[in-house]
């Protein structure tokens, strides 16, 4: 560990929660109990970097200090449910992330090498699960498809958590790095072709979509402003049709004779608008004050629905949104993060960095799991570009030929 590291704590934290997500993953049991047993351990070690960190340096890490003058009150406040300790515990890995790499500097060389080595191992695992080679965890039958093309019938690729959303985002988040971040190293071509191969046997649409939107940012991006309008596209429309399906979802599409609206997202969405509908028309009418801090996100939140192959789902809390799901779980935590996360893009982001970036914003809109306690790429990524990366006009590009502030130095090349 400490070798693929170099010694630096921050790098060994990373393949940590690589290691500690594809264990939980395999050994899940009782929802998210193995995510909480990953994370409490990930907490402690930290908490010892912090302790020796802050005992042996002679100034104040500000940006910390203010941002735990402001969480860590929250994490305080009640309800004391078994439901709030996911939001609980990722606030605490959120503020101890920011801690390590505001403290501990990593050179992009290293962190692509941990991005692709641990994509690497997850995507053998999963093809090996996924052709009966090596049985980890029986797949998800409701969140995996069975396709005919030519007359040949195959299932759809799904990660180890038995699900295609468990690879198919994770897929285009890593053939993204290597388009646009990681330029250099003996084996790019071969992750290009792999998480591009990996993310096209899902067949899911959403990747797709937000590839070819992130590829085309980066042409039409050239500065800050536009990249803040980019993020503020998808938001607005996504606004719009949770408040079109609490209002009218019954109303006729404009020029679109004999379509009303409920079909049309039904249908444009793969039935994660029934979910929607459901569950905001709860948040609206059912969240107390008190839920407004730790919301229930659990059984109170089910909604029975046909997804967009005929499936009937019955009694799934699941919203299938990474901007719901926190919400949901913690409206004022989710109000603090986006905004950090915002206020982060238009400040630190560069012309490469953005489509990386805004593709992970677009895939959040149609997988629950893309920030939290599960996958930690995205997590790490967001932080990687925009703490890691020094502060640069938004036209100039970072690669593996600009050093970092205080890197482990360009050691090797990047697999």
């Amino acid at each position: 560990m400490f070798r693929l590291g170099y010694g630096n704590p921050l790098l060994v934290v990373l393949y940590y929660l690589f290691g500690a997500y594809l264990v939980a993953t395999i050994s899940g049991i009782d929802g998210n109990a193995a995510f909480y047993g990953a994370s409490l351990v990930f907490l402690w070690a930290s908490c010892l970097l912090l302790a020796n960190r802050v005992g042996s340096r002679q100034k104040v890490n500000l940006k910390f200090l203010v941002l735990c003058s402001v969480l860590v009150p929250l994490l305080f406040f009640p309800p004391w449910e078994k439901q709030s300790l996911y939001i609980r515990f990722f606030a605490l890995e959120f503020l101890l992330l920011f801690f390590l790499f505001t403290e501990f500097k990593v050179s992009l060389a290293a962190f692509s090498r941990c991005l692709n080595l641990t994509y690497l191992l997850y995507f053998a695992l999963s093809a090996l699960n996924w052709m009966g080679f090596l049985p980890l965890v029986p797949h998800d039958s409701a969140n995996s498809f069975v396709i005919t093309i030519s007359g040949f019938t195959f299932e759809t690729l799904y990660g180890i958590g038995g699900s295609t959303a468990d690879i198919d985002s994770y897929s285009g988040l890593v053939l993204m790095w290597n388009l646009f971040i990681c330029r250099r190293g003996r084996f790019r071509v071969l992750m290009v072709v792999l998480s591009a191969a990996a993310m096209l046997m899902t067949f899911r649409f959403t990747p797709i979509v937000a590839l070819f939107g992130a590829c085309l940012s980066y042409f039409f991006v050239s500065n800050r402003f536009l990249a803040m309008l980019a993020l503020s596209v998808p938001a607005v429309g996504f606004i719009s049709v949770l408040v079109i399906l609490q209002i009218n979802p019954a109303g006729k599409v404009p020029f679109l004779a004999g379509l009303d609206w409920q079909s049309l997202l039904w249908a444009g969405t793969h039935a994660r608008s029934s979910v929607w509908s459901g569950q905001i028309h709860y948040y609206m009418t059912e969240f107390g004050l008190s839920d407004f801090l730790y919301g229930p996100m659990d059984e109170r939140m089910t909604v029975d629905f046909i997804d967009g192959e005929g499936r009937f789902h019955a009694k799934s809390y699941n919203p299938h949104n990474a901007y719901l799901a926190m919400l949901f779980r913690s409206t004022v935590m989710f109000a603090l993060f986006y905004g950090l996360f915002f206020w982060g893009v238009v400040r630190r982001a560069r012309r490469n960095t953005f489509p990386v970036l805004f593709f992970i914003s677009i895939v959040a809109y149609t997988n629950a799991t893309i920030v939290g306690l599960q996958n930690p790429a995205f997590l790490l990524v967001i932080f990687f570009l925009l703490m890691a990366v020094p502060k640069g006009r938004f036209k100039e590009t970072y690669s593996l030929a600009k050093r970092l502030r205080a890197p482990v130095a360009v050691e090797r090349p990047a697999l």
